[in-house]
């Protein structure tokens, strides 16, 4: 196997290692994050895993740090046998939305794009991402509905 492959399968092993264990951390509630309730110098940290694909090997996984209505975090996808999308995220939140600038490196090159997401019944929910005809490039469209669905996982300690 190249290296590659074993990378792939270290971060989905540690993908799913996070999957299990307790989950107080990301108990979030669909009408009420802990981080309204907190004053504003505290932050909040929420992560998310989604797994897809016909076997679960490709993964999602964000990280959402709340500072009053201030967002950062990381959001990585790791497709199988495909260029994974590595970066941070950072916007505001907005009545229970977060307005994301998602900045990622893809095959060496650093791009940026718009992602928006909600919290959900404890879930982190996306609007998916749609390919813009005129551009190619994939945009998030606020028509779109909340569809794209992430698990809460415990946050790995930094």
């Amino acid at each position: 196997m190249n290296i590659r492959a074993y990378f792939l399968m270290g971060s989905l092993a540690l993908c799913m290692a996070c999957q299990s264990g307790n989950r107080n951390e990301t108990a979030a509630n669909d009408t009420m994050l802990q981080a309204d309730r907190l004053p504003e110098d505290q932050e909040q940290k929420y992560c998310f895993l989604r797994t897809e694909g016909t076997q679960r090997q490709d993964s999602s996984y964000v990280q959402l740090v709340i500072r009053g209505e201030t967002v950062s975090g990381i959001y990585n996808t790791i497709p199988h046998e495909k260029d994974a999308r590595r970066g941070t995220v950072l916007g505001q939140r907005k009545d229970h939305v977060f307005y994301l600038v998602w900045t990622y490196s893809q095959e060496g090159m650093q791009d940026t794009m718009r992602v928006v997401f909600t919290l959900r019944d404890g879930k982190l929910m996306q609007k998916p991402l749609s390919v813009d005809s005129l551009t190619g490039r994939q945009v998030t469209r606020d028509t779109s509905g909340f569809s794209v669905t992430y698990e809460p996982v415990d946050c790995a300690a930094d």
